[in-house]
């Protein structure tokens, strides 16, 4: 029995934010006595369960069938002697995000798993996408046109305009997000390839910030392109940019990126660095994950948690990588890139969760960590992408020092691509460290059982040095006062502890996430200050009472204070640096420091 599928989907009123979806099931005989048809539960590159099925109304099926809901997700049908199934339904989209569905008036952004149905045990089997939007409406996505006599791009009805593509399985369709609109192209060529920005809204940009964000994506992909033997691994790519104040994100795809950035990111040197950043960390992954693949996420199983222990590696070798394209291409400054790492062994110096969660314990507990923060988070957890991208830079720097430059994580991506990547062999989930020693011909079991399988401190400064870095910390001379070791949030005019330090001085005391903070030290705490001025004048190890209030009674905890935290931390250039340290920081980012280029060690 052969099926075919076809989805068509209705954006007829898109000031409702209804999405219509009329999906049939053909066959060549009648259909199987009973089918299932599911929504998945996920989307492949955000490792949380989103439930896209709450986002579901109306579902009915035609002609009238058997037809019952069996899951969250899934509905149970049998379509009895009939060849052809109609099933209907309408999706609310009103989240912009890049794993989400938006449609309003402007556009529409389709999300593959947040959109479409398939059948159990019939994912591998291809459909044709008929989709209709309003007239003038355009369409970008990574699916193939289908092309006929009578539709080459588009064919304009007095409804709307249809838009018609193909996917030749499941996985395809989930990976090809779909922009409708009145979106700005901009398309350009890198080693001879087609790339496309889709710019939503159309007039969001500057032509001068366009021919600009056009000019260093093409540097930064081909940087990229050369670590994986100077090629691409797609026939064409399209860069889905949202720009809207409502948040900033990346989803990667196999031959596309959804991308959502705020209109501040053309407006500060920091702002454009960081969207240049997110452009690189998606682009990179059409290599490192979609093609370079963990084997806990091979296949894709949409209907329930895929496990891997390797998200330090595919997300922190990324945001590795995507910085080092800035640095590397002229786009970022040496300073500013090193000002960027110092901000990461910040971070991993004031998350105390790091010494409790591995990297593979970060990555493997993903779906319950990483994308559900909450008050406790920075005691219990730590992030695969900051961390992970800091160990691969420590990596990186151990492995230029233990091979007197010979070595480099950029063989280790080489070889990946050669071994895994380009005949998209999956990465089994414990053969990392024997991947890195055989691309690099070093035993390196020591550093993967520190950084990367337990929760041990790394001290960063031996790796550092060898390129002539030290880690500076400073302080304002304001910002010198004892802490209490805690965070907090201004709650309607209260002064709300959102976090508590473990083993900290709040946290010695009893004090807890949720308690508000009425005085400190004799002061009434301003929830608009927070509870710094309070703390002015306050040495460490000076005692203090705190006026703390907890689901209505008031309650007084004598607190010693603890050591302020730096105002900043910085990767500075030792001025006695010997000549040969200065040669391995050059080798490392491709141009020497500013520091350094007037006077000799």
């Amino acid at each position: 029995m052969a099926l075919e599928i076809v989805h068509r989907v209705l954006v007829r009123s898109p000031a409702t934010q209804l999405v219509r979806v009329e999906t049939t099931i053909l066959s060549d005989e009648l259909l199987p006595a009973a089918l299932v048809v599911f929504m998945p539960v996920w989307t492949p590159g955000s490792y949380l369960v989103r439930e896209y099925s709450r986002n579901v109304e109306s579902f009915s099926v035609a002609p009238p069938a058997v037809c019952r809901k069996v899951r969250k997700n899934a509905w149970h049908i049998e379509p009895g002697a009939t060849t052809a199934l109609v099933l209907s339904y309408n999706v609310y989209a009103g989240e912009l995000t890049v794993r989400t569905n938006h449609v309003d008036e402007t556009h529409a952004l389709l999300v593959g798993a947040a959109v479409f149905m398939a059948i159990e045990g019939h994912e591998h089997v291809g459909a044709r996408i008929e989709i209709e939007g309003p007239s003038g409406w355009r369409a970008a996505t990574a699916l193939t046109k289908l092309e006929s006599l009578e539709s080459l791009e588009s064919l304009v009805r007095e409804d709307g305009s249809l838009h018609r593509f193909t996917a030749p399985d499941f996985d395809t369709l989930v990976d090809s997000p779909i922009e409708l609109g009145t979106f700005r192209t901009a398309p350009f060529e890198v080693c001879g390839v087609p790339h496309r920005y889709a710019i939503w809204p159309s007039d969001a940009l500057s032509d001068a910030n366009v021919h600009r964000l056009v000019a260093d994506t093409q540097q930064i992909i081909q940087y990229e392109a050369t670590l994986f033997e100077g090629a691409l691994p797609y026939d064409s790519y399209d860069l889905l940019l949202h720009v809207s104040p409502r948040g900033r994100g990346g989803l990667e795809h196999r031959n596309s990126s959804a991308l959502i950035v705020p209109p501040t990111s053309f407006s500060s040197r920091d702002g454009y660095l960081d969207l240049l950043s997110l452009v690189a960390h998606e682009v990179f992954h059409a290599w490192n994950i979609k093609r370079i693949r963990p084997e806990g996420l091979t296949p894709y199983r949409y209907e329930c948690e895929c496990y891997t222990r390797l998200l330090w590696w595919f997300e922190g070798a990324t945001s590795f990588y995507d910085w080092r394209a800035l640095v590397r291409t002229g786009r970022a400054t040496v300073e500013e890139y090193l000002d960027h790492l110092a901000t990461e062994v910040a971070y991993l110096e004031q998350t105390p969760g790091r010494r409790v969660l591995s990297l593979e314990a970060a990555s493997f507990d993903a779906w319950i960590k990483l994308y559900r923060p909450d008050e406790n988070t920075l005691n219990s957890s730590v992030s695969y992408y900051r961390k992970g991208e800091l160990v691969c830079a420590l990596l990186d720097l151990e492995l230029r020092a233990r091979s007197d430059g010979r070595a480099t994580l950029d063989r280790v991506v080489g070889h990946l691509w050669r071994e895994y990547g380009r005949s998209e062999r999956p990465v089994a989930e414990d053969s990392m460290q024997t991947i890195f020693e055989e691309a690099t011909g070093l035993h390196l079991g020591d550093l993967f059982d520190a950084w990367i399988r337990s929760p041990s401190e790394i001290d960063v400064t031996p790796a550092f040095a060898t390129v002539g870095l030290a880690v500076e910390h400073s302080r304002r001379e304001e910002d010198g006062h004892g802490m209490l070791g805690l965070r907090v949030r201004n709650d309607a005019g209260r002064c709300i502890v959102a976090a508590v330090v473990r083993d900290g001085p709040a946290f010695a005391t009893g004090i807890a996430p949720g308690d508000e903070l009425l005085a400190v030290g004799g002061m009434r705490v301003d929830a608009s200050g927070g509870v710094d001025p309070t703390l002015r004048g306050r040495t460490p190890h000076e005692t203090v009472d705190v006026i703390c209030s907890r689901d209505g009674r008031l309650s007084v905890r004598r607190v010693t204070l603890g050591p302020p935290q730096p105002h900043r931390t910085r990767l500075v250039a030792k001025a006695d640096a010997s000549v040969g340290v200065r040669r391995a920081l050059t080798a490392w980012l491709g141009r020497t420091h500013p520091a350094w280029s007037v006077t000799g060690p």
